[in-house]
């Protein structure tokens, strides 16, 4: 029967082969597309490639590595909660500078206040970073406000010699709440903290890349910038600033003030009830990372010792393990609380004048 009605087949396969002609899908892809594995390694790792545009629209352009401003490396490494785990190493390393540790336990109160003082401080930090000019300039404004009117009577718990913590020893030459050399050391330790804890806790737990190392470290000085520092005092290279940073480690006198905030900071805090844990781990973690002077001079153990040593890695391992599963969107959540929370601050400051936390 086939035979019989050769021209009606020939009819239907010409019908299907003109519909198949008109298809979208046909005209979109004339040859065979390759494998999406080739497409990917094509997508990552080849030089710039020209993309298919449409009608009045500029071409598309991929590189082998995103384009990120400098801006963008520090609000990346600012919004990493591992980096904020560096606060107690860089408090330490800051307060090993004489003025630093005396102005700290003549008028600071993070004994009493320790959450009240790390909130002042990320609310800095992300007004440096995230902060509109307006919110940068009001924080930074109170900040320096509040330092050039520091109270000079009766110190809130002033070391053994009580008889040093006069004003003019405060605020002669030897100390000065807006001495812009120890803004320097202060944003340089904040670096230093920060690669320490991307080397300890990132998920490939190796160093940060010199090239991207070095675009951060210039970022950092907006820190000390921002309260006042001259900004020809920032180092103008990496080299200078590691230079700077390994003479300020042999030079800096620990003081019995360094002494005693060390003490305060590593056992004396009144944490709440579900942070106490964090004194051990805290004491744990600096007797490793310290220096041998550092360590010693704030009493902290051994490091060589098999507990500390032991306990140390579980630290280190616990805390890299919830970095690794802590999703992005919940780190994005917190950033955007971080962001808000200064915007607050920084209101509460245009209306009343002062901080409200």
């Amino acid at each position: 029967m086939g035979c019989l009605h050769p021209q009606t087949h020939s009819r239907r396969d010409t019908q299907r082969l003109e519909k198949k002609l008109q298809s979208p899908s046909f005209t979109q892809y004339p040859t065979p597309r390759p494998p999406m594995s080739k497409t990917v390694s094509k997508m990552c790792f080849s030089q710039p490639t020209q993309l298919l545009s449409t009608k009045g629209e500029e071409p598309l352009l991929l590189t082998s590595t995103p384009i990120l401003t400098p801006e963008n490396h520090l609000k990346q490494a600012c919004g990493n909660l591992i980096t904020w785990l560096g606060g107690p190493y860089a408090v330490l390393l800051q307060i090993a500078a004489p003025g630093i540790a005396l102005g700290s336990c003549t008028h600071s109160r993070f004994q009493t206040s320790p959450i009240s003082r790390f909130h002042r401080t990320a609310v800095f930090v992300i007004a440096v970073v995230h902060g509109t000019e307006e919110q940068k300039a009001l924080i930074c404004g109170a900040i320096k406000k509040q330092r050039l009117s520091l109270p000079t009577a009766g110190p809130l718990f002033c070391p053994v010699d009580a008889d040093r913590c006069q004003d003019s020893f405060i605020h002669g030459p030897n100390y000065t709440a807006t001495d812009p050399i120890l803004q320097k050391w202060t944003a340089a330790t904040l670096f230093v903290a920060g690669q320490l804890t991307h080397k300890r806790f990132s998920f490939d737990r190796t160093p940060m890349p010199r090239y991207d190392k070095e675009i951060l470290f210039q970022q950092f000085g907006r820190f000390a910038t921002a309260l006042d520092m001259p900004g020809e005092m920032w180092p103008s290279s990496l080299e200078e600033f590691e230079l700077y940073f390994e003479q300020q480690l042999r030079t800096l006198e620990i003081t019995e003030a360094s002494k005693k905030v060390a003490s305060i900071l590593l056992r004396g805090m009144e944490l709440p009830w579900f942070l106490i844990w964090a004194l051990p781990v805290m004491r744990v973690l600096m007797a490793t990372w310290l220096p041998e002077r550092f360590r010693v001079a704030f009493g902290l153990p051994d490091p060589s010792g098999w507990l500390v040593w032991g306990a140390y890695w579980v630290v280190v391992w616990t805390i890299w393990s919830i970095n690794w599963l802590t999703p992005e969107r919940m780190r994005v959540l917190v950033e955007s609380w971080m962001k808000r929370d200064m915007a607050r601050a920084a209101e509460d400051i245009r209306v009343y004048g002062r901080w409200m936390i």
